[in-house]
């Protein structure tokens, strides 16, 4: 199931002799609806980043704090993560500063319940501590959005009965308020609980009711995530064609109002339905739309991103904690500091004078020395610009073309009951040979993405293989020793690329061919060379007969174009492959 958002402003009803006009204007900004800020999302962020400006200039934290609430929602819908994560915590150290206990509840709600996709531990952390301050400080209005939300992490949890509790209970908690705007949410997600369990009848009933109240209200945007609930009730039943009508209307609105998670869900859906329809155009064409959103917004920079601020904001308040039982012993010894800084001032002058004749000499060296390094950088930054452009190619076209293909098999596994066993093993010989062709893709880009790659690379990659195959065949032993000696070693990304090959080479041809019960690989220190041996105590191969096929001639080419010695040994007792390095 999709998100089900539930976002809450508050409105401040604050004495009007209490404000300057400055700081009226600054409440009025803030509480612009929600759906007023999806539809100017392009130029408000703007608007609120001078808003908090002003209010910090007139001292007024509140208004700084709810001017980063906005922000970080209007970054959020817009995909921004990294900058909706920022603000959050931005505004949540500021609330935790001036205990505005009820605001902090909610905005700790809010950014739970945004990071449920990106990081669900985390999620659950922010949202029990939104909860927590809420409950112990009977404050309902955090609670209308927090118990409705904390629900959604519970259905991702797969805990149905946990997460109807908490939609029940959040509705109840609305009714006794009358609040409709909050109301819709909690039909929605009861009725994706009973759509979850195939009560298509109850689901049918709580999305109506919500879409009904939305109607009434003109919630353009939650109208757009009602249309997508339709979309999935009818997906469910496998009737595509008016799940298609739905997911479609999704589609619109969500690029009216720029709302990216819903529009990557649309095209996901869109691509699932055209596909079980045979429509295999329209299907690859939806799917291609949604690899895109997906892509952009859950990139490895934005999930990096992410993880410093959280990391940052956590460390900034231990800092605080200890800066406030330092401060005092600081004081003093920042008076003993000064008296000493003055005694060595003097001297330090003198040394000064005489360093910078000094480095005036050297600095002309050095500006040659480093001329020469940024030509070297330059150049280095080309290539791997190109190399990155080169992998960014390959995982966007090839990359989606494939997982399409595996999609499709498995889909059309999935949709009809397939009595032939040859189609069925034709069917999952096509999915497995895509698998496998996914990731000689994925090894390929590891290494163009490397301008050289460390021995330790070499041996986690050649690690991760063997683990794979000890759990296709299992009845086979195997084992890999490294001198320790090896792991200051590099190759270049070709080098370390063909020495990879050649090792995978080895391993499967001897599961494949030679019945063995163990397989020994050692790497191994020889002076200044480096030499590699795969061994099997197999059934082995007369090599004078034998006509070295594709597999054989593959390692020993990929050897000699690295200026290496590839040598071959095989016998009733075993084989054994060696490369000198």
């Amino acid at each position: 199931m999709k998100a089900k958002i539930y976002l809450v402003f508050v409105f401040i009803n604050i004495p009007l002799f209490c404000f300057s006009q400055t700081r009226k204007s600054i409440d009025i900004i803030n509480s612009i609806s929600y759906q007023e800020k999806l539809e100017k999302s392009v130029s408000n962020d703007t608007i609120y980043i001078k808003n908090a400006r002003d209010a910090k200039k007139l001292n007024y934290p509140l208004g700084e704090a709810e001017s980063y609430c906005n922000l970080s929602l209007i970054y959020y819908y817009q995909g921004k993560y990294d900058k909706d994560l920022f603000y959050s915590l931005k505004a949540i150290a500021i609330l935790e500063k001036i205990d505005a206990k009820e605001r902090l509840a909610i905005e700790y709600g809010e950014l739970g319940y945004r990071l449920k996709k990106r990081d669900l531990a985390k999620a659950q952390q922010y949202m029990v501590q939104g909860m927590q301050i809420a409950e112990k400080n009977n404050l309902q209005q955090p609670l209308l959005s927090i118990y409705n939300n904390y629900g959604v992490i519970k259905e991702m949890q797969n805990q149905l009965d946990s997460a109807l509790y908490f939609y029940n209970k959040g509705l109840h908690l609305k009714e006794q308020r009358k609040d409709t705007f909050g109301m819709p949410f909690s039909l929605n997600n009861i009725g994706g609980a009973y759509l979850i369990k195939k009560d298509f009848k109850n689901a049918e009933i709580y999305f109506g009711k919500a879409l009904k109240i939305r109607l009434k209200l003109k919630d353009e945007v939650g109208i757009a995530e009602n249309l997508s609930y339709f979309g999935d009730l009818y997906f469910t039943q496998k009737n595509y064609t008016k799940a298609i009508d739905f997911y479609n209307q999704t589609r619109d609105k969500s690029k009216t109002y720029n709302y990216i998670d819903l529009l990557q869900y649309s095209y996901k859906k869109l691509a699932e339905c055209y596909e079980l329809q045979g429509n295999t155009a329209l299907a690859l064409s939806n799917f291609k739309r949604y690899s895109q959103y997906k892509d952009s917004l859950l990139n490895k920079e934005t999930n990096t991103k992410i993880a410093e601020l959280e990391i940052k904001f956590e460390t900034n308040k231990k800092e605080k904690l200890l800066l406030q039982k330092e401060i005092e012993a600081k004081r003093t010894k920042n008076r003993l500091i000064l008296v000493s800084v003055l005694a060595l001032f003097l001297g330090v002058i003198s040394l000064l004078i005489y360093r910078q004749q000094k480095l005036k000499t050297q600095q002309q060296k050095q500006e040659y020395e480093l001329k020469s390094a940024i030509a070297k950088i330059e150049t280095q930054n080309k290539l791997q610009e190109q190399r990155l452009s080169i992998s960014r190619d390959l995982h966007d076209n090839i990359g989606s073309q494939l997982t399409f293909i595996i999609s499709s098999v498995d889909n059309i596994k999935y949709a009809f009951e397939i009595q032939n066993a040859k189609l069925d093993y034709k069917l999952s010989s096509i999915s497995n040979f895509a698998k496998s062709t996914i990731v000689e893709l994925r090894d390929t880009i590891w290494a163009m993405n490397k301008s050289e790659i460390t021995f330790e690379d070499l041996q986690s990659r050649i690690h991760n293989f063997i683990e794979k195959a000890k759990e296709a065949m299992s009845e086979i032993q195997f084992s890999f020793q490294v001198d320790k000696e090896l792991n200051n070693r590099s190759f270049t990304s070709i080098e370390g690329m063909n020495v990879y090959r050649t090792i995978q080479e080895a391993i499967n041809n001897s599961i494949k061919y030679s019945e063995s019960k163990h397989i020994d690989i050692q790497a191994k220190s020889d002076n200044d060379k480096i030499q590699i041996t795969i061994k099997d105590d197999g059934k082995g191969f007369d090599i004078s007969t034998i006509e070295k096929g594709n597999g054989l001639q593959n390692m020993q080419k990929r050897i000699e174009e690295i200026k290496g010695k590839f040598q071959i040994e095989s016998s009733d007792l075993g084989t054994i492959i060696t490369v000198l390095l």
